[in-house]
């Protein structure tokens, strides 16, 4: 045996350990004999449960976007996760500083989860049951099953990462969602669907789902000189086709500065 330091609570503190792996296997072994690799074992577990699941319940629940490398490439698909799927949102609380003041990014609010996973995605399942869609929470977990299981084996195994951390909730923009609502409340969906989201592969079809509405207000511009007139509009539009529009727009924004990204390094080869 050996000893190395970790630090919790401030300190660095002498812990003893396994010198070698045989070590570490010996201090395992429970029979006289031995067997199999209990070191190997515990390093699987331990990056299994440090890493892949955590990652995995992030995008079970919340999905994640497509990631592409330098060239272009796929190298991470899209995945929906539960909270998109059902549109049943996980709780969340704006986060404040120490002198009580909502801490700001981008011109918006941020926010973090106050719900666990586990007790989120226990409300969803009974609040599917409630609605009737499922009969029991036993048919609504099933139902989840093979998604479930379809989102870990994309989840790749990494020895070498540190333990991950992910974002919190996804909040669109709200510039982006009033340009959707404006696009929505203008009636040029088809120009949109036509000229950009077809870069993506995408259509935006409207729900027209009133339930809860979006409302904003605007400085008009004059169409000429791109200035403000100094007056004001409103608009008023499904609070749901405006987050879903105001997505595939983000989207495209993200596409269109990857190719930008994309022609510049291809100017510099």
């Amino acid at each position: 045996m050996t000893t190395k330091e970790y630090r919790t609570l401030g300190y660095a503190l002498p812990f003893e350990v396994p010198a070698t792996v045989e070590e570490f296997n010996q201090n395992a072994w429970k029979a006289p004999t031995g067997e199999g690799n209990p070191c190997l074992a515990e390093g699987i577990n331990n990056i299994v449960y440090r890493g892949s699941l955590a990652e995995f319940r992030y995008v079970f629940l919340h999905g994640r976007d497509e990631k592409k490398d330098d060239k272009g490439n796929v190298v991470e698909t899209a995945i929906i996760g539960v909270e998109d799927q059902t549109e049943i949102k996980r709780q969340t609380e704006e986060v404040k500083d120490k002198t009580g003041k909502v801490r700001m990014k981008d011109g918006e609010a941020v926010t973090k989860f106050v719900e666990s996973e586990e007790k989120y995605f226990d409300r969803v399942i009974a609040q599917l049951v409630e609605e009737k869609k499922y009969s029991s929470d036993e048919t609504a977990r099933q139902h989840f099953e093979p998604f479930a299981k379809e989102v870990a084996a994309q989840i790749h195994f990494d020895a070498a990462a540190r333990e991950k951390s992910f974002a919190g909730p996804r909040k669109l923009r709200a510039d982006i969602k009033l340009t959707a609502a404006r696009i929505i409340a203008a009636g040029t969906i088809d120009k949109v669907n036509k000229n950009y989201l077809v870069n993506i592969g995408k259509e935006f079809v409207p729900t027209n789902d009133n339930t809860k509405l979006f409302k904003a207000t605007y400085d008009v511009v004059d169409p000429v000189t791109k200035k403000p007139t100094g007056k004001t509009a409103e608009v008023e539009v499904s609070d749901k086709d405006a987050e879903a529009l105001g997505w595939l727009i983000k989207e495209h924004q993200d596409w269109k500065r990857a190719q930008e990204q994309l022609a510049m390094a291809g100017m510099g080869e």
